[in-house]
């Protein structure tokens, strides 16, 4: 016996059913068409940026400029996005709209310089004074009282410095911006080598010194690094990690940032890790001869010279992680080569090559005028050049 009670209730139920299967084929259907949208926005995306790096500038215009004083017998740099000039007579800063910042009068027979983000450091080869600037004034005066081998800068004013006592007796010592002794540690010849390069991290806590000495009549180089955080306390001198290396010359060492460091000898190129205890993460052998170092936060760039005639110079530019990231030939002879997010910029007074990195030459011209040094904005195509008589903003186009 049929019940209509009964029927009532599966026609109900059949509704309720064919009811959440439209609900769950249109909420499924929005699902795919919002898929789909964010995937053809990602692929645009991904066209725009592939069209930006690989887009090629003719030339370049002036999208403003200001008057600077002529000066000469003095080497201009960028300190942040500031300018920097200094000579043996003293050290100036001014900014891109051409307004003094600061004049720091000195008497160097041979200024050694340091620059770690907007701080700078300037002392003399042999002398006992190190000045501590940053963009806007200067901070301090350091008085060494031994004479000066070489010295580094952190970000925030402190110095690390090697300074010399006597034939087999060096020191190394910590300074804050003010001239106040931090700490300082004895090295000699016979118990570590001498220390051909300083290093200090940005914020002051990791240094690292590159050391040689001979072996029983072999080459020995060690880079040691030293942590004057909390972690470095409960070490003798600071001491927490060294690597040895045999039969090489270690004379460059640099902090890329606060953990990581990279050291390059004659016949290889070393990355360290870590912001209390270094470790070596990557130890590429080269079997080129290096030329020059330059480097920026996330790359290396080792110049060799040449030796197919294709060009000038050949650039390997490895990553942070000691990853061969690009190999770039120079057929110009440059001053300076500079990095800016994933640019390499290479430049000398008449002509310039910006370069993507993994990728190809977005501009390779010439400037117009005598350009001493070229600073990057924010914007990967604009940048501050600086000429002897203006401060010129330009942009590729």
């Amino acid at each position: 016996m049929i019940k209509i009670k009964d029927i009532f209730q599966k026609r109900e139920k059949n509704k309720e059913e064919s009811f959440g299967r439209k609900i769950l084929r249109h909420r499924l259907t929005i699902l795919y068409r919002s898929i789909l949208i964010i995937a053809v926005l990602a692929a645009a995306s991904v066209v725009v940026l592939m069209q930006m790096k690989n887009r090629v500038f003719g030339g370049y215009q002036i999208v403003s400029s200001v008057e600077k004083e002529k000066l000469t017998d003095s080497v201009t740099m960028a300190l942040g996005e500031n300018i920097l000039t200094y000579s043996n007579d003293g050290a100036s800063c001014i900014n891109k709209r051409g307004e003094a910042l600061w004049d720091q009068p000195y008497e160097m027979q041979s200024p050694l310089i340091n620059i770690c983000q907007n701080v700078v450091a300037i002392g003399d080869y042999g002398g006992r004074t190190i000045y501590v600037m940053d963009t806007e004034k200067t901070l301090g005066e350091i008085d060494t009282k031994m004479p000066i081998r070489s010295f580094a800068v952190s970000g925030n004013g402190v110095v690390a410095a090697v300074l010399d006592d006597s034939a087999n007796v060096t020191w190394i010592y910590l300074f804050d911006k003010s001239g106040k002794t931090l700490v300082y540690f004895k090295t000699t010849m016979k118990d570590s080598g001498y220390p051909i390069c300083v290093t200090i991290s940005e914020n002051g806590y990791l240094v690292g010194v590159s050391y040689f000495y001979m072996d029983n009549g072999m080459m020995r180089s060690s880079v040691a690094f030293y942590n004057f955080g909390p972690v470095g306390q409960n070490e003798i001198d600071n001491f927490v990690s060294s690597y040895d290396y045999l039969d090489t010359v270690v004379p460059f060492v640099q902090f890329l940032s606060n953990d990581k460091a990279v050291a390059v000898a004659d016949n290889r190129l070393v990355i360290f890790e870590g912001n209390q205890k270094p470790v070596s993460i990557a130890d590429v052998l080269l079997n080129e001869e290096i030329e020059e170092v330059y480097y920026g936060n996330e790359y290396i760039a080792l110049v060799c010279n040449d030796v197919t005639g294709k060009a000038l110079y050949k650039v390997n530019i490895y990553n942070s992680s000691g990853k061969l990231a690009d190999t770039v030939m120079l057929d110009m002879q440059f001053s300076d080569i500079i990095f800016h997010k994933d640019k390499m910029i290479a430049y000398n007074e008449q002509e310039c090559v910006v370069h993507t990195i993994g990728g190809m030459d977005n501009f390779n011209g010439n400037f117009d005028k005598q350009v001493l040094t070229l600073i990057p904005m924010d914007s990967s195509y604009e940048y501050i050049a600086v000429t002897p008589d203006s401060i010129d903003t330009i942009e590729l186009k």
